[in-house]
């Protein structure tokens, strides 16, 4: 064996660094070596890392795919070789992560079995962690799969979990000007109390764009806060309309008379 078999012989790549392999992945995928990006997973020793890793490759077969730059029967040949470092992963939030991007990738070949099957586990992985739930949908929404999204809400076990990720969602997207698309994941939100905070945060976004239109969006807010039942929760919405109301009409706060509901809505 000669002096550059010793250097690049398996045994001695497998001593490299998980930052060396994933520097490397990325190298490999930048060419298109996709193939050869899924066999250096092998390599990275940390499960973060092949998480990490994992993503990477994922996203760059989507982007492909999204891009009509790839055959999908050799992407469905590259998604089994994925199988088995994602079924690596123990960590809920990783593994849910990744099957969410594999659900994507599912759908976009058209295979709409595998990646229902895909986007269960996923949501099933994610449990109660609003985060990962609201990253799973993020990443739908972003490829135009709102049936998807719609199909994974479905698939959240806690009313309340469900309601943080679509005040979240709803948030994010109208600050990206998509006001139709976020006002249809407001009428998903059951809770009187995340509801009106989604109006909040719609209306404080509107604020530097159309004050007019923002004061119209607080009145339908401090309709919803009416049938807030628990009393603080009441009093903390509340407060933050008023307080906006304020910051947008450029006048005075007056606490006690929210305190005393004397204080009447904008007009």
């Amino acid at each position: 064996m000669g002096i550059l078999d010793n250097l690049f012989s398996p045994s001695k790549r497998r001593n490299r660094s998980d930052l060396e392999v994933l520097d490397d992945i990325e190298n490999a995928l930048k060419i298109g070596e996709v193939e050869r990006a899924i066999r250096l997973t092998d390599e990275v020793k940390s499960e973060p890392n092949t998480f990490l890793a994992l993503r990477m490759i994922i996203r760059s077969i989507i982007k492909m795919i999204w891009e009509q730059k790839e055959d999908p029967g050799r992407v469905r040949e590259l998604l089994r070789g994925l199988i088995p470092p994602a079924n690596s992963l123990f960590t809920p939030r990783y593994r849910a992560l990744v099957l969410g991007d594999m659900a994507v990738l599912f759908y976009l070949l058209g295979d709409e079995l595998n990646g229902d099957i895909a986007l269960k586990t996923a949501i099933e992985f994610a449990g109660d962690n609003a985060d990962t739930i609201r990253d799973i949908l993020m990443n739908l929404l972003k490829y135009g799969l709102l049936e998807k999204a719609g199909y994974a809400m479905k698939r959240v076990r806690e009313p309340e979990t469900l309601d943080v990720v679509l005040v979240n969602l709803a948030r994010l997207i109208y600050s990206r000007g998509e006001k139709e698309k976020a006002w249809r994941i407001v009428d998903h939100i059951s809770t009187p109390f995340h509801r009106a905070m989604a109006l909040y945060y719609l209306a404080e976004i509107e604020g530097g764009r159309n004050r007019e239109e923002a004061l119209r969006i607080l009145n339908e807010a401090f309709r919803v806060v009416d049938e807030i039942e628990e009393p603080e929760a009441k009093v903390e919405v509340a407060f933050k309309l008023y307080d906006l109301k304020h910051h947008l009409l450029d006048s005075s706060l007056d606490i006690r008379g929210i305190l005393s509901g004397k204080e009447a809505p904008p007009q």
